[in-house]
């Protein structure tokens, strides 16, 4: 898989996970439950099931190499960003792309241990276990207000004046973040702030926070 990678972004930071590891282990636990009918016996009861996980061991190099397939960031730097994320209790984005694999969702970061090893000064090896993060906000509902205003004639455009450009909008889907919609529309995911700052009554304070079926307008 020749563009197969793995992506963070932590806090609007695009992290690309240099060495991708051997093994990724991702698991979604059911909570089915099984009860006894008469007559019937034994039977399971399908429920919705838990939040998924995502756990792997790399490590962050300081140089490159040929096993190297992502682009290097200062390990200690990317071991910080992991670190705050997690002390500040805000969740990240978990991207695997190249694969039909279908992760692309915010996660919390479970546990992230990490180490130095004696002959290899500056990389960082570490372990990392996340977990699949769902907003259990009160969320906001803006009801559009309705202005009542006097019917006005509406002067016709005149000949030879270029028409009004309309406004680009764009209705947000499950998956999304604005770093990856900035991404499709300027084709840099760090340009998410011209959207943010254009759309701060929809989206709050908080720019990782959007929602499947908001309407942005796209500046």
């Amino acid at each position: 898989m020749k563009n197969y990678g793995m992506t963070l972004i932590v806090e609007g930071r695009e992290i690309t996970i240099p060495v991708l590891p051997e093994k990724l282990k991702v698991t979604s636990p059911g909570k089915n439950e099984t009860t006894t009918v008469l007559e019937l016996g034994e039977v399971l009861i399908l429920r919705k099931k838990g939040l998924r996980t995502c756990a792997w061991d790399s490590f962050f190099p300081v140089n490159d190499a040929p096993f190297v397939t992502g682009r290097i960031t200062d390990p200690l730097e990317v071991v910080q960003a992991i670190q705050k994320a997690r002390d500040k209790e805000s969740p990240i984005r978990f991207l695997i792309t190249g694969t039909d694999l279908d992760i692309n969702v915010r996660m919390g970061v479970e546990t992230f241990d990490y180490e130095e090893r004696a002959g290899e000064p500056g990389d960082f090896y570490y372990s990392i276990k996340l977990s699949e993060w769902k907003d259990y906000s009160a969320r906001r509902i803006v009801l559009p207000v309705v202005l009542t205003k006097k019917a006005m004639a509406q002067e016709p455009p005149r000949a030879g004046s270029p028409p009004a450009a309309a406004a680009k909008t764009y209705t947000v889907k499950k998956g999304d973040c604005l770093w990856n919609i900035a991404k499709t529309f300027y084709g840099k995911g760090s340009d998410y702030t011209k959207i943010y700052n254009a759309n701060k009554g929809t989206i709050g304070s908080n720019p990782n926070l959007i929602y499947p079926g908001q309407v942005f307008t796209i500046p």
